[in-house]
């Protein structure tokens, strides 16, 4: 007890304190030039004439949900209290079915509030920003996303903020040129890069596996401390990573892309990657990450499209191997039993099937019909590069996908394709293909040509 109160005697002591504790808070609170709740109110009075002090506005690089559905770009102008917000993605309100088109403005409240710290909060309804946390059918909890965020930094550089619920970050930026321009530049720069998956990183003249697309890369990352500053998404923490491959979202910019969070690849780090329109390659601002454009046999491995084998229901298959005729005719014949379904369409690709009916995204598919209703059947792929320099590919199987499960007897089919690789690739035109022919490096007997529908 005695050291204890030598101790609180020190303490007020150093406070200048002749009598409580509360004169002491009192007192420290002059330590400063203003009281606390002054200091508060004109820390929100620089952040407010931080954000209104951009005449053409913010840059807004926003997260949704855990990082999954990649990154968008908004702008936001601030005046007077009002934020007007513009997004570089076409958005449909689920509630009141209105779509609204890329680069519309619409304009809402915004507050700058003291909570635990400093919050920005857009409080009044906004359908663009808000679509992100707005409940709608088969999203309860909206996507999980936040529209109040707590200040990190602020400068007339760049603003810095973490969500209030949900902790992803939201990186402002000045925008150097009007918003409708911007949005604009994004929503085209979105479309260039997003027609085809990058598959392959040159990180110091090697050739990295990695895939592109959908605002997300996944890369490989060797065993190492994950770390949270910069500012790892809501699953993100510092665990230990094995050998394994890392996905980081990323928005699109008039430049190219930026990614949520640094990208090291090969010790070779990035935050951005910039388009070259000559090329066609992404390069890192020091050159030693590039993606370069994707050749032919790349495209057909990420590819965003379905190809349609040879086959015509009424003159059975063709341009295939005899085995795989063979294996086809069976499979059509067991389908068609005595109920008369009909295959139309045999294919490799893209799912058919809408994904909020199932998450696999490439199948070798089928598409049946029975009593005038379409069936769409598939099995799960995956495809690869096996060699970047003879341009072949791998095609493996996964598992059952869907409504496979009522067609287990297409089986060998699935079997017979995924038997075939490494897959050697002849194109009817590398700029352009509408004809693909696969020869199985290990038995050039099994081959099959694969066409896009006109």
């Amino acid at each position: 007890m005695k050291a204890r109160h030598s101790i609180l005697t020190a303490v007020l002591v150093s406070c200048g304190c002749a009598a409580t504790l509360s004169s002491c808070s009192n007192d420290t609170d002059s330590f400063f030039d203003q009281p606390s709740a002054e200091r508060m109110a004109a820390s929100q009075a620089a952040y407010v004439a931080t954000l209104e002090g951009q005449q053409q506005g913010w840059v807004l690089d926003f997260y949704p949900s855990d990082g999954s559905l990649g990154g968008v770009a908004y702008t936001a102008r601030f005046s007077d209290g009002e934020a007007t917000i513009a997004c570089e993605q076409a958005l449909r309100n689920p509630v009141t079915a209105t779509t609204y088109p890329v680069g519309t403005e619409l304009t809402s409240l915004y507050t700058i509030k003291e909570e635990t710290g400093i919050i920005l909060s857009f409080d009044t309804y906004n359908p663009l920003l808000h679509y992100w946390s707005q409940p709608s059918q088969g999203h309860g909890k909206g996507y999980e996303s936040d529209y109040e965020f707590t200040f990190i930094s602020a400068s007339a550089d760049s603003v810095v903020l973490r969500g209030k619920k949900h902790g992803n970050l939201l990186r402002m930026y000045p925008l150097k040129q009007a918003a409708a321009d911007y949005v604009s530049q994004v929503a085209q720069m979105r479309t260039t890069l997003n027609a085809v998956t990058r598959k392959r990183a040159v990180v110091d003249g090697k050739d990295i596996p990695v895939t592109m697309t959908d605002n997300l890369l996944t890369y490989p990352v060797n065993t190492q401390k994950a770390s949270s500053a910069g500012g790892d998404l809501q699953s993100a923490g510092g665990d230990l990573q094995s050998p394994t491959n890392k996905t980081v979202p990323f928005v699109y910019t008039p430049e190219g892309l930026r990614f949520y969070e640094p990208v090291t690849i090969n010790e070779s780090t990035a935050t951005q990657l910039f388009y070259d329109s000559t090329t066609g390659d992404l390069r890192s601002e020091s050159g030693a990450i590039t993606l370069p454009t994707p050749t032919v046999a790349e495209r057909f491995a990420g590819t965003k499209t379905q190809w349609y084998f040879g086959y015509d229901r009424k003159k059975g298959a063709s341009d295939m191997c005899d085995e795989l005729l063979n294996i086809i005719t069976e499979c059509a014949k067991q389908t068609a039993g005595s109920y008369g379904e009909e295959v139309r369409d045999i294919y490799l690709g893209v799912n058919l099937e809408n994904a909020a009916n199932d998450p696999h995204r490439m199948v070798l598919g089928w598409h049946t019909r029975f009593s005038g209703i379409d069936l769409y059947i598939g099995y799960a792929i995956g495809m690869e590069m096996a060699d970047y320099q003879r341009q072949t590919v791998n095609i493996i199987p996964q598992e059952g996908a869907n409504l496979f499960y009522n067609y287990s007897y297409w089986q060998p089919f699935v079997d017979f394709v995924g038997s075939g690789s490494p897959y050697q690739l002849q194109f009817d035109n590398d700029d352009n293909p509408t004809e693909a022919t696969l020869t199985s490096e290990q038995d050039s007997s099994k081959w099959f040509k694969l066409k896009l529908k006109n």
